[in-house]
């Protein structure tokens, strides 16, 4: 699969869950994120120098509007986290990005990060999943 249909496919996913935030429409969407993604283990694992280190894969979406990129990348940005892979979409009005980061020289905790992330989601309207590459290799593993 081409990157183009990798991210149509993901955004797919996404927005067919989109109108349900409860707990159960995030597990299951999660979980049909890793089946799209694990033939794309290249992709989420980088290439050779990007290898070992210590990567998160983080999903927005939302309604489109003006400031989401920025907002999202600033505050990555702001706990030095470096980014590896970013994309974004549109389907009509709804918008999904997927970036893939490098945690090595992030100034809080993982879970400070995601807790951060999704407080700046709440403040833009748009939802913020934060999984940590071990997540998907765990959930491959199952």
């Amino acid at each position: 699969m081409d990157r183009e249909a990798f991210v149509y496919k993901i955004t797919e996913i996404i927005f067919k869950h989109f109108g349900q935030y409860g707990t159960e429409s995030v597990k299951q969407c999660v979980r049909e994120l890793v089946k799209v993604l694990e033939p794309q283990k290249d992709v989420l694992e980088g290439a050779g120098e990007r290898e070992n280190k210590d990567t998160a894969i983080i999903t927005v979406f939302g309604e489109s509007k003006p400031g989401i990129v920025a907002g999202i990348t600033g505050v990555l940005a702001e706990h030095n986290v470096d980014i590896t892979d970013i994309t974004q979409t549109l389907l009509g009005k709804n918008f999904a990005m997927i970036i893939i980061v490098d945690l090595s020289m992030c100034t809080v905790n993982f879970t400070e990060l995601k807790e951060i992330l999704s407080k700046k989601g709440e403040d833009l309207g748009v939802a913020v999943f934060s999984q940590h590459q071990e997540l998907f290799k765990s959930m491959h593993r199952i």
